[in-house]
């Protein structure tokens, strides 16, 4: 593999682990005057319009609203918060964006303004650039830093806190922390034998292995694999014993071949990401956490890593560490990277723009394989790329009604069902881009959604997603089979048939197999149509590791002092990542560099 070039990172907001407002007095009155009162607009944000309403006095914005918003949780609704409070604190719209979520920040900025021109305002005043940055250079100290402020570089920062690392920098780019975790569903694959023991699933390690192993076509490193099923439940006890509360219930995620998925009480894997926050707060500048501040390079002073060299606006920022932990997540972004080693399973697909991604777009871009890999480190399996078979079109997003769960069949556009909806990823994939447009509906009804105003895990409802556009809505099969140019007889055939298979009535020819507890006969409306396709999801291949999350060179030895975990390592998921299993990744590797890399940090400190 050749070196390729970093895509450039659009400028967005404030430093940040604490608030870079304190630099700045806040202004006690706009440069404008307006005529008191509470004005409203209605803009489009990231994912649906949403209403903005602004209160002015005479010569200050007192107050935005935007709560009436469908923004994803962790990403548009933070970049919400922090914009309003940058919006409110300089009583100015010349502010950056956020970076990340520039949509949802201009979306609020131009809702904002069009309510402060209602006001009278002075709009030129009003956008004049207020906000300004550091120059020159900063440094650091730190026992160890940590590039990417993901769901691993969270979790390694806390684990290597826990180690005895009493200075932990965490340097992320985006001005947000939590990356992809934050937008997946949060499945967390274990053998738990309480909950599953509860529910009468039969599971092993042996078996997660083993499913883990052959689901990635027996191309992942086996004591990788047996490190990570080994750990699994020993991360859900410790995401438990920071604050995360688990459902009771074991699901399993699409994909993920067995019924051991964990899912976070509250929507999404955000809930991680909160999480991890209230215990950052909590170490008391322990773990310090800079944000808008891309790593360029890793330093090493005889051969031994010493720290990092990264970007915060104008300003230079060098953090000399003890240890670094490299945590920047996948490629799955970069269009042009994807598509050099795109010489795998998907070598018949062209996986250009016209195949979006579940990932942030700023973020998976392989930043950290560039920098591992000026070092010498071994970089394998980038052709093993994921497809995921729940992508919106037109963005790759999984937005929507999930794939994932039960009682739900996926049709083609005339309804047949095409494809045992319980298979891996990849044969899901495979299937749907074998269908006619490649692409596919997705057909709920009240099981999934016993109203159109029930709130489903990710926050959104039917009500929503139909004003939308994204979601079809009928009382018959017949009527939705009209609605969505299906064949209304093909249609009721597939319901039919699942039912007969739900129902014990008769064996699937696709090979999908009921769970009798979960799975219920789908036979009243009103019914629900989302129309999906394949989007590139995860990138299983990256840095070479063993399984202390040490870096490995291309000779096979240890790069000292450094450290990988999460999605820009490979050799565990093989060529196909088993739903669930990313964020057990995230979590058991997270915490095992993070601890792997205090000890380091420690000991070679005492030499």
């Amino acid at each position: 593999m050749k070196t390729f070039q970093l895509l450039g990172l659009a400028a967005a907001v404030a430093m940040a682990a604490t608030s870079s407002f304190a630099a700045d007095p806040a202004a006690t009155k706009a440069p404008s005057t307006f005529k008191p009162g509470t004005y409203e607009a209605t803009v489009n944000g990231h994912n649906a319009p949403m209403t903005v309403k602004v209160t002015v006095s005479k010569d200050r914005i007192e107050s935005i609203d935007s709560s009436k918003n469908l923004e994803t949780i962790g990403v548009g609704r933070v970049a919400l918060k922090k914009m309003t409070d940058k919006i409110l604190h300089y009583q100015s719209l010349g502010v950056d964006a956020i970076s990340g979520a520039s949509l949802s920040s201009f979306a609020l900025l131009q809702g904002v303004g069009e309510c402060l021109k209602k006001a009278g305002a002075d709009m030129d005043k009003m956008n004049k650039k207020v906000e300004q940055h550091p120059a020159g250079e900063a440094r650091y100290k730190a026992d160890v830093a940590i590039i990417g402020g993901g769901g691993s570089g969270l979790a390694a920062a806390i684990a290597a806190h826990q180690a005895g690392a009493k200075n932990v920098i965490v340097l992320e780019k985006l001005g947000y922390l939590g990356g992809s975790t934050n937008v997946s569903e949060g499945a967390l694959n274990a053998v738990d034998p309480v909950r599953q023991g509860k529910q009468g699933i039969k599971d092993s390690i042996d078996f997660f292995a083993k499913q883990t192993l052959e689901g990635g076509h027996n191309k992942g490193n086996p004591a990788l694999v047996g490190y990570l099923t080994q750990h699994a439940m020993g991360a859900v006890e410790w995401l438990e014993s920071l604050g995360v509360k688990f459902k009771d219930e074991i699901g399993t995620a699409t994909g993920a071949l067995w019924q051991r998925s964990h899912y976070p009480a509250t929507p999404s894997g955000n809930t991680y990401i909160r999480t991890f926050e209230q215990v950052i707060a909590g170490t008391n500048g322990a773990i310090k956490v800079l944000l808008d501040t891309p790593v360029s390079s890793i330093m090493e002073k005889n051969g031994t890593v010493s720290g990092v060299v990264a970007q915060h606006f104008g300003q230079k920022v060098i953090v000399d560490a003890g240890a670094v932990v490299i945590a920047t997540g996948g490629f799955g972004a970069n269009v042009e990277f994807r598509q050099k080693v795109n010489t795998g399973v998907w070598k018949e697909v062209k996986l250009d723009n016209s195949i979006g991604t579940t990932n942030i777009q700023k973020a998976a871009q392989g930043d950290g394989l560039v920098m591992a890999q000026k070092l010498g480190a071994n970089l394998i399996g980038l052709d093993d790329i994921q497809i995921h078979p729940c992508g919106t079109p037109g963005t790759g997003l999984m937005e929507n009604i999930r794939t994932s769960g039960r009682n739900r069949i996926f049709v083609n556009i005339d309804g047949d069902r095409f494809v045992n909806e319980g298979a891996a990823r990849d044969v899901l994939a495979k299937a749907i881009f074998a269908q006619p447009k490649g692409e596919y509906w997705v057909v709920v009804n009240h099981l999934r959604y016993p109203s159109r105003d029930y709130v489903d895990a990710n926050g959104a409802t039917i009500a929503n997603m139909v004003a939308l556009g994204s979601v079809v809505e009928a009382k018959t099969l017949d009527e939705l089979a009209q609605k969505t140019g299906m064949k209304a007889a093909d249609l009721k055939k597939s319901i039919d048939d699942y039912n007969a298979v739900v129902s014990g009535k008769a064996k699937d020819p696709l090979g999908f197999e009921a769970n009798n507890k979960a799975d219920k006969t789908m036979t009243e409306g009103p019914w629900y149509a989302c129309r999906k396709v394949p989007t590139v999801h995860h990138t299983m291949g990256g840095i070479e590791i063993n399984t202390n999350t040490e870096v490995i060179n291309t000779q096979g030895k240890v790069i000292k002092g450094l450290y990988a975990a999460g999605e820009v390592t490979g050799g565990i998921h093989g060529s196909n990542r088993l739903g669930g299993n990313a964020i057990a990744d995230v979590m058991v590797n997270g915490r095992n560099a993070g601890t792997h890399a205090a000890q380091f940090a420690a000991a070679n400190s005492a030499k």
